[in-house]
């Protein structure tokens, strides 16, 4: 049976007007009315839904503290009710909503009706979440990367006993790692690391074009050293040696693609992510860029430098795709073109 409260033409024209989302429940918790915004966000029917309990919405268990708040609610008539809970609409679709319950009567002889009015948290709950565990994820990281710095000092101080190459490879072991413990320990999902199957055409299509264009420079380098420094990347050798290209440059596209994924998975993503500051991207680009040239300590200055200035051309691709296989395509194509033009041994 409808109350007057529902049929009042100031109070239901109040509700309907209102920006918040509001409804009205019975002391049995039926709904009454339910407000525009309310019904977009519960997926009930607007205005008069008496057909409607919410004590039995959703018919599942992750509605229980939403359920909960109602019954303290409709319990406690004296006090107001502010709860943060969870919300599963029909469709499947999860909320978290700020719920304000408290009663309402007009006048003595008119049955008191419970008024929720809920606010819509559910982005800034997930922007907390992925701080939470790009900041978690970061330090883990951080962590990792000063072991391996002792393990490089270690390493000079034994008087190198082992190839460089050894710590190539725990480079890789600790992108391994990482993808080990976001997998395990948050809730960041593939979408948020840049690993998406979104516009693939395209972001494969750029990353051979910037890859391309890093060719050409790589050339032009190549033919000013020949100019000005004679003696420069291996003269003896020719100018592009592809019988350098074999099994280990086929096999580079994995270490490439372990690399990207801890410079800007791992790295650049979570930094986007935690500065606060202005301009994060630019911040994150040029922090990744750094501790990735870091990375490279073992393999000596002038490698660690063009190692910066590939992470941060790479690290403006990735901030406009936001997607790791662009740059991973650039990352492999700069390494075998160094190796084929004896800009590198290996």
């Amino acid at each position: 049976m409808m109350t007057e409260e529902a049929k009042h033409p100031f109070s239901e024209r109040v509700l309907r007007d209102m920006s918040s989302s509001v409804l009205v429940l019975d002391r049995k918790g039926c709904v009454v009315y339910v407000n525009a915004p309310a019904s977009r966000l519960l997926e009930v029917k607007e205005g008069h839904a008496e057909e409607v309990h919410m004590l039995t919405v959703g018919d599942n268990t992750y509605n229980d503290r939403f359920i909960e708040t109602i019954l303290n609610a409709l319990y406690d008539k004296e006090e107001t009710t502010h709860e943060k809970v969870p919300y599963m609409a029909p469709s499947g679709k999860k909320h978290v909503f700020f719920m304000s319950c408290s009663y309402l009567r007009e006048s003595e002889q008119d049955e008191p009706l419970l008024v929720v009015t809920l606010l819509d948290e559910t982005e800034k709950e997930e922007m907390k979440r992925k701080l939470d565990d790009s900041s978690k994820t970061f330090c883990t990281f951080i962590a990792g990367f000063c072991l391996w710095i002792l393990l490089y000092a270690l390493w000079e101080f034994l008087g190198r006993p082992i190839p460089a190459d050894f710590l190539t490879h725990g480079v890789e072991i600790l992108g391994i790692l990482m993808l080990i413990f976001i997998l395990a320990c948050t809730s960041l999902s593939w979408r948020d690391l840049g690993i998406t199957t979104k516009t693939p055409l395209r972001t494969i299509g750029t990353g051979l074009l910037v890859a391309a264009g890093g060719f050409v420079l790589l050339v032009v380098l190549k033919l000013v050293a020949r100019i000005f420094v004679p003696t420069a990347f291996e003269p003896e050798a020719p100018f592009f040696d592809i019988r350098r290209f074999g099994l280990r440059q086929v096999l580079y596209i994995f270490t490439a693609g372990i690399q990207e994924f801890l410079a800007r998975s791992v790295m650049q993503g979570n930094l986007r992510r935690i500065i606060t500051a202005k301009h994060p991207g630019f911040l994150a680009i040029m922090l990744s860029s750094f501790i990735f040239a870091a990375l490279h300590i073992h393999l000596g200055f002038i490698f660690m430098v063009g190692a910066a200035i590939l992470a941060g051309l790479e690290g403006i691709l990735y901030e406009k795709q936001q997607n790791i296989f662009g740059v991973w395509i650039v990352h492999w194509v700069f390494g075998v073109s160094g190796t084929l033009l004896c800009l590198i041994d290996h």
